[in-house]
């Protein structure tokens, strides 16, 4: 049986038993089976790459972020320009829930 490199590299540091094999009787039908056990992949791969995302990747672009701006003393412009950002936010939400009322209320 020939194995992928994601195999090999997982057999070597997580030990030999680092594969899963699934027994299916005969006669089951296996593809609801098998995507649960692929779900349950996809979703422990997502959440250690969101959690380290969330805790230590993003965090730390944020604090560079700010110790840039701080260092070229840019505090007042980068505040003016967060304030600019968040008003068109929410005006372009307000927008957005008028053209939703008009399109909900005359064109269905």
């Amino acid at each position: 049986v020939a194995k992928t490199t994601k195999a090999l590299i997982k057999s070597e540091v997580f030990g030999s038993g680092s594969e899963s094999t699934i027994d299916i009787a005969p006669g089951v039908d296996c593809s609801a089976i098998l995507a649960i056990v692929y779900g349950i992949g996809q979703v422990g791969h997502h959440f250690v790459k969101d959690s380290f995302n969330n805790f230590v990747a993003d965090p730390l672009k944020e604090s560079l972020t700010d110790s840039a701006i701080s260092a070229a003393g840019l505090e007042g412009v980068a505040h003016s320009y967060t304030a600019a950002s968040n008003d068109a936010v929410k005006h372009a939400s307000k927008l957005n829930r008028t053209a939703r009322f008009f399109h909900d209320t005359f064109f269905k």
